[in-house]
């Protein structure tokens, strides 16, 4: 009896820590933010790092191959706005993360849970400092 009651609890552990995977790994990269000693987690492949600064902060886009973007604010008097006319193709997220807004738009389908998982891991953990 004692046997199985052990064989049970070593089986209840093991499926426990399990995690279940759907078999998808994205690759990230680590991003700086502007000139400062903050980084974005986003997916690879950015082709494009453009900074468009004002008086109060600076707006900073990031532009994939396929016209993916993600786009971040820093600073007051300004608004970042989720793009209009999306078919259902496409796809947009909004989120702030440690007073940064940012938005990720132009998304396909098919690279969606590849953005929302960026996005997730900077919700979750904030932006890096290095």
């Amino acid at each position: 009896m004692n046997r199985k009651v052990l064989i049970l609890i070593l089986g209840i552990l093991i499926l426990s820590n399990c995690k279940q995977n759907d078999g998808i790994e994205y690759s990230f990269e680590d991003v700086q933010v502007n000139k400062s000693d903050y980084y974005l987690t986003l997916p690879i492949g950015i082709e494009k790092n453009q900074i468009d600064s004002y008086e109060e902060g600076f707006y900073q886009y990031f532009i994939y191959s396929d016209k993916s973007y993600v786009a971040i604010l820093r600073g007051g008097n300004a608004t970042l706005e989720l793009p209009k006319n999306e078919n259902s193709e496409t796809h947009s997220r909004e989120q702030s993360v440690d007073r940064i807004r940012m938005i990720y738009g132009n998304v396909k389908t098919e690279r969606k849970a590849e953005f929302d998982k960026a996005f997730d891991l900077m919700n979750e953990n904030g932006l890096k400092k290095k």
